[in-house]
């Protein structure tokens, strides 16, 4: 723990030091031990394992001139000049326009249950041979070759406010990404799973690997698709990043901005009754899951939708004070644009509600019906109106007259807000998904939306 005190004397040192020359400011240091598994063509080729020290700070300078710098540091002499860079670069922007204060109250805060794993250091050592059992599994449900990877780490962060907050926190989590191919790469299918306690994760993990091998091998001779209207049925992977763009669009910063189609939409009915969505930090294994948010403000949990009706969005000191309301503890770092980075509102984890519905029941239809398992490259043509494109990769199936048919190269080109109002069945089988298209954690079953649009992947 010697490496943690050291964090906390870098802390300390660098607010005192900064309180001489801004009006306010707040540094989080953070000890991050990481490690990342690859694997192709049925073997493990890359393992990589790194810690670092990291300090951010976030510093107020003549009222409402904010600025932010994270930099990894190893000793205290390096403290200083962090800060003075900071203040010199701060000092040449412009006011914010979306700065109105931070938290300014001191408070306690409670422990997340199973954010930590006490067992995380058994699990590296353990960690290829569990990667070599995933890619096994894969391969006796027929696939040929598999690829992906698997990714791990720890934290200890301690923050300090020059207004008062201060708090500790520890976690660890991980993510697994496996994609199985057949001989033709389009005859592919993917298994993911993540989550908070590796350790208690690995069946889960072959699991994810038994899931890509037996997709890949359904895929197998998959046809052309025609594009049309059809029901689809989307995997938890899908429904995450198209249905979830709705409640992760409930941000003030976003529609002051023209980028949420939910601007003018609080108290209307977007989705039926039965679709409910919160922001929940409490959540047990939630990746996002925090005790308090980057301000010191502690963390609630905020119902977005309730009975499908938008209720609230997600804010911060600012934009509480903006929209003459209540923080809801969502204050965040956030990347904006080319290198820049703001304290905006931010999610910690999208919660939907199971449904009523197995996978069977919502197969058994007179409809054409589609199920995706996996997409990539969901573009917007207009953030304000919901229209975008996905395009469905990995295993995709025609259904029709009770079978199951492999089909390919379709685009799914539509309104998020059009299909998160033409849901109709909602599984049992919520997960977490979190991977490189959907960027905040989000537990969402299988959900079946009606009469969507597919056009040809090279439209």
């Amino acid at each position: 723990m010697v490496a943690v005190e050291k964090m906390k004397e870098f802390v300390d040192e660098a607010i005192s030091y900064a309180e001489k020359k801004t009006e306010g400011v707040i540094v989080r240091g953070e000890i991050k031990s990481g490690s990342q598994i690859r694997f192709s063509r049925n073997a493990i080729d890359i393992g990589k394992q790194w810690e670092t020290l990291t300090l951010k700070a976030f510093l107020i300078l003549e009222g409402n001139k904010t600025g932010f710098t994270e930099r990894s540091i190893s000793k205290k002499e390096e403290v200083h000049p962090l800060i003075d860079d900071m203040v010199k670069f701060t000092k040449m922007l412009p006011e914010s326009m979306v700065f109105a204060g931070v938290e300014d109250k001191v408070h306690e805060y409670d422990v997340i249950e199973k954010n930590y794993d006490e067992k995380y250091d058994a699990f590296v050592e353990k960690a290829p041979h569990l990667v070599n059992s995933t890619i096994d599994s894969a391969l006796e449900e027929g696939a040929k070759r598999v690829a992906g990877a698997l990714k791990f780490s720890k934290e200890h962060a301690f923050f300090r406010s020059s207004y008062g907050p201060e708090g500790a926190s520890q976690s660890t989590q991980f993510d697994l990404n496996v994609r199985a191919f057949q001989d033709e790469l389009d005859y592919s299918g993917q298994g993911l799973f993540c989550g908070t306690i590796p350790s208690e994760s690995e069946s889960e993990m072959i699991a994810a690997g038994k899931e890509a091998g037996s997709l890949s091998k359904k895929a197998d001779g998959a046809e052309q698709g025609e594009p049309g209207t059809y029901d689809l049925i989307l995997s938890p992977t899908v429904a995450a990043d198209i249905i979830g763009i709705i409640p992760t669009s409930a941000n003030p910063f976003m529609i002051m901005i023209g980028m949420s189609p939910l601007g003018d939409k609080m108290g209307e009915q977007l989705a039926p009754e039965y679709v409910n969505a919160i922001d929940d930090p409490r959540i047990p294994q939630g990746l996002g899951s925090s005790a308090f948010d980057f301000e010191g403000t502690p963390t609630e949990r905020t119902a977005i939708i309730e009975s499908g009706v938008l209720k609230n969005l997600v804010h911060n000191t600012s934009t509480a004070k903006m929209y003459e309301t209540q923080t809801t503890g969502n204050s965040g770092i956030i990347s904006w644009g080319s290198g820049l980075k703001m304290l905006l509102p931010t999610y910690t984890n999208i919660v939907f509600n199971e449904g009523e519905h197995s996978f069977d029941e919502m197969t058994e239809t007179n409809k054409s019906t589609i199920y995706v398992t996996c997409n990539w490259y969901t573009r917007f043509q207009n953030y304000q109106t919901g229209e975008f494109s996905t395009i469905p990769r990995d295993a995709m199936f025609l259904i029709e007259d009770g079978e199951m048919k492999p089909i390919k190269n379709l685009r799914i080109s539509d309104n998020t807000l059009r299909m998160f109002s033409n849901i109709i069945a909602m599984g049992k089988d919520r997960k977490q998904v979190y991977w490189w298209e959907v960027g905040i954690p989000t537990f969402i079953p299988t959900v079946k939306v009606e009469n969507c649009r597919m056009s040809a992947a090279t439209q």
